[in-house]
């Protein structure tokens, strides 16, 4: 994948993280997670990288577990996920959104920290 692309998705994550997060291209995926940054983290850069440049990750990634590319670099990892053919959908943006949102209320469900009923 092109270097602009891999070090935009690093701007990405460091701006996320408020640069507690320090990487590069050869970083593994798995380096990234810990307290300042998880895996909810991770696909809200995924989601802003494909936002900015409007290219997709492949349909695939959403199948796969994280323990499946958490050994690629981040630089292999867009080699092998992004679909850098841009994306002429209207509501592209707001469907990847909605992805994410979907993602992060699984994450808030699963701690139990997640929407309480009111009574």
């Amino acid at each position: 994948m092109s270097q602009f692309y891999t070090s935009s998705l690093i701007n990405i994550i460091h701006y996320l993280s408020e640069s507690l997060i320090q990487c590069d291209a050869n970083t593994r995926i798995a380096e990234l997670f810990g307290d300042e940054f998880d895996d909810v983290d991770f696909e809200m850069a995924l989601c802003c990288f494909e936002a900015t440049h409007r290219v997709a990750f492949r349909d695939e990634l959403q199948n796969v577990p994280i323990d499946q590319y958490e050994e690629l670099t981040i630089e292999e990892f867009l080699d092998k996920y992004l679909d850098p053919v841009e994306q002429e959908d209207e509501l592209f943006i707001t469907k990847r959104f909605r992805l994410f949102e979907e993602a992060l209320t699984r994450a808030l469900l699963e701690e139990g920290s997640g929407p309480q009923p009111f009574g």
